[in-house]
């Protein structure tokens, strides 16, 4: 397999007035900036689809700037189909810059490495981001409303179990059987309940939650359908990337109905500094 890159050149001028302080001289940043790594990135997609993958980089001085050239996705499985985009903000916590790629799987792998690399100021650098998992579906379809889609959770290290929940609508004259929820692999959901015709999506698994079997739940038309699943964080992982594929079956016919994508992160921590897990980036020397 051939490793994909894609490289973007940051031009000075456009990014002068955020990451430079000074009469038109870049400040040297003290040496703490920190990559946000060990990333799960789980995704089923239609073929073609796309996910979106960001990197976050963060500095508790907040008066740092990054004097960032370029930035690199390192993947055979997640290809980049646009340049990186930047993004600086600040907040009363830390200064951060997140990195996005728009990128689309290239077919069904298991745990292939995902890096960084970076172009700064002081020299080049490189990363281990995680591990990715991707398949793509072999039969897509948009059999399903999807109202209430997951987006995720963001918190401290503590936070283990994480909550995967939706709402979907049947609009059609057809009843519809949800069969199950299908990841692309390294991890599983522990488990899955639905509830019909609930106005809302409470969050979390609520007691009152059916468990999701094998046969699977039959829609109605112009029914609704909460889905409730949970899964604990991966081992070796803090932060997730998950996109599923709801597997329906419409009339004696199997799809597969994308849902996602939501994310995981560690990004809460209780004195203000990431944890050492996290590699630290040099951009003094």
């Amino acid at each position: 397999m051939n490793r994909a890159r894609t490289w973007t050149c940051v031009a000075v001028a456009a990014l002068s007035a955020g990451l430079a302080t000074g009469c038109g001289h870049p400040s040297a940043p003290p040496d703490q900036w920190t990559v946000f790594n060990k990333w799960l990135y789980s995704v089923v997609t239609a073929p073609g689809g796309t996910v979106n993958v960001e990197v976050n980089i963060v500095n508790p001085d907040n008066e740092a700037r990054l004097q960032l050239r370029g930035a690199a996705l390192e993947s055979s499985v997640l290809e980049p189909i646009a340049p990186v985009r930047v993004q600086a903000s600040q907040n009363p916590a830390f200064y951060q810059y997140r990195l996005q790629w728009t990128v689309r799987a290239t077919g069904a792998f298991q745990a292939s490495p995902v890096r960084l690399h970076m172009d700064l100021a002081t020299g080049e650098q490189s990363f281990d981001l995680g591990k990715a998992y991707t398949r793509v579906a072999a039969h897509p379809v948009s059999w399903l409303d999807a109202r209430i889609v997951p987006g995720g959770e963001s918190g401290d290290l503590s936070h283990t179990v994480h909550s995967f929940d939706m709402q979907f609508a049947n609009t059609s004259g057809t009843p519809i059987r949800l069969l199950g929820l299908e990841t692309a692999g390294g991890f599983r959901f522990s488990k899955t309940g639905y509830e019909l015709n609930q106005a809302n999506v409470p969050g979390g698994y609520p007691k009152s939650a059916r468990p999701l079997t094998s046969a699977g739940v039959l829609i109605p038309p112009h029914a609704t359908c909460n889905v409730y699943a949970e899964f604990n964080q991966p081992s070796g992982y803090w932060n997730q990337l998950v996109q599923v594929a709801a597997v329906l079956d419409k009339g004696g016919v199997r799809g597969e109905e994308i849902v996602g994508p939501a994310v995981y992160t560690v990004d809460g921590f209780q004195d203000g500094h990431p944890p050492a897990g996290y590699p630290a980036l040099n951009a003094t020397s």
